[in-house]
C-alpha cells in the first residue's frame, strides 16, 4: 500500500539564513513532454509562504554552485512510497533545512506509461498556492531519476491518519 506526505509542515531554520525569505523561480531546461517531467513554465511566487526560509535555502544553494541537484541533499529516511515514486526526508546540506523529496525512477515511469502522470503532478504542484497543500520548492532530474523537492510534513500522511479513525473516516468535528 502506498503512502503520501500531505499534512502540516515542520519549519526549521538555520543561523546562516536571514529572517526575511525570498522566493525562487526555477525554470526548466525542456518543454518536451515525451521524455521529461520538465516544462517551460517556471515555479510561481508563493504568497502564502512569504516568511518561509525554505525558499531562501534553495536560492542560496542555487547561487553557491550549479542549480540544485541530488548532491545538495542528504537522505535521512524513507517516508513513504506510491505508484510512481518514493518520498524521502532530506536535509539541504549546510542549511539545516528539511524537505520531502519525491524520487521517481525514469525507466520505471516510462515503461509503465506513467510519464504523463508525473508531468501532471509536477505541473499541478508548481501552480498550487495554499497553506493546506504542499509547496514545491524545486525540481530536477538526474540520469536515472526525476526529483520533486517539496515541503516536509512532519505529521505523517492524511491517508494513514484517516485509517486510524473510528470507521476509517473523520468526524465532522475533527474535519472542522
Amino acid at each position: 500500500m502506498g503512502t503520501s506526505t500531505t499534512t502540516v509542515t515542520a519549519k526549521s531554520s538555520d543561523a546562516k539564513l536571514s529572517d526575511s525569505c525570498t522566493t525562487v523561480n526555477r525554470g526548466s531546461n525542456s518543454s518536451n513532454r515525451s521524455d521529461s517531467i520538465e516544462s517551460a513554465n517556471s515555479t510561481p511566487i508563493r504568497r502564502h509562504t512569504g516568511g518561509d526560509c525554505h525558499w531562501e535555502a534553495i536560492q542560496l544553494a542555487n547561487a553557491r554552485e550549479s542549480p540544485v541537484g541530488i548532491g545538495h541533499f542528504r537522505l535521512l529516511k524513507r517516508l513513504g512510497y506510491g505508484d510512481i515514486g518514493s518520498v524521502y526526508l532530506v536535509d539541504l546540506r549546510g542549511t539545516g533545512t528539511y524537505f520531502a523529496m519525491k524520487v521517481m525512477d525514469k525507466a520505471s515511469i516510462v515503461s509503465r506509461n506513467k510519464l504523463l502522470r508525473a508531468q501532471t503532478e509536477r505541473e499541478i504542484l508548481s501552480m498550487l498556492d495554499h497553506p493546506f497543500l504542499p509547496t514545491l520548492y524545486s525540481h530536477f532530474e538526474t540520469e536515472k531519476f526525476y526529483c520533486l523537492v517539496m515541503e516536509y510534513c512532519s505529521g505523517g500522511n492524511l491517508h494513514s491518519l484517516r485509517q486510524k479513525q473510528p470507521n476509517k473516516y473523520f468526524s465532522e468535528q475533527a474535519a472542522r
